[in-house]
């Protein structure tokens, strides 16, 4: 796509941001606090604080700094890496395993394009399952991802590895090819196989992980 050229359609994958929202229900997780400041009719304006940790309540970004020692973090990953070719694919989980695809998306460019995986785990949005019951990837997904190395690697579940699971194998594996994280997404289902994928992270500083705005276009 040109500069100029304006998309057919644009798709908002990003789950919205809620006050109260506490998917992990752990130490250390707090709870999502987004809180009015000031009032229309008493003050003549209003605003917001945000109290949200970055894997917390909303879709995010991340990078191997997550886990890896010397990894870039955020606001040094390169602004085109965040604009990328996506070819999404639909899983039907086996049980709560995702399976790996019986072939490589055609023209899918390892280290290149993005993957996203919809398997439908976004009707359980803030629902109590969500996180403890998520679909994970099977041992032959894990195998099938490593090989093709996507760039970014998103999925409409809020874990790849099984989420009680607190060694990640897969997470550790993944990060080592260089990949980037992008979860939880939303409206995958809606998607042609392939779009362009911009995944917009707020620019912190030395952070290995943000809040993002996931947006799709034909």
């Amino acid at each position: 796509m040109t500069h100029n050229a304006i998309p057919e359609r644009i798709w908002d994958l990003s789950v919205p941001v809620a006050d109260g929202v506490d998917w992990y229900r752990e130490d250390g997780c707090p709870p999502v606090q987004l809180k009015d400041v000031g009032s229309l009719v008493e003050d003549g304006w209003v605003s917001h604080t945000l109290s949200l940790m970055v894997l917390n309540g909303t879709t995010y970004l991340e990078t191997a700094a997550h886990i890896r020692e010397g990894a870039p973090t955020l606001d040094q990953v390169s602004p085109d890496r965040l604009i990328v070719r996506a070819f999404v694919i639909p899983l039907v989980p086996e049980g709560r395993l995702l399976p790996a695809p019986d072939a490589p998306p055609p023209g899918f460019i390892p280290d290149s394009d993005a993957i996203l995986i919809s398997c439908g785990w976004e009707a359980h949005v803030h629902a109590p399952d969500y996180y403890f019951d998520s679909p994970y990837f099977s041992p032959q997904l894990q195998q099938w991802l490593l090989c093709h190395r996507p760039t970014i690697l998103g999925g409409d579940m809020l874990s790849f590895d099984h989420p009680q699971d607190t060694s990640m194998p897969f997470i550790h594996a993944f990060f080592a090819t260089g990949g980037m994280i992008l979860c939880p997404l939303m409206r995958l289902a809606e998607l042609p196989p392939v779009v362009t994928l911009c995944a917009a992270p707020m620019k912190l500083t030395a952070a290995n992980a943000a809040p993002c705005r996931a947006l799709a276009w034909t």
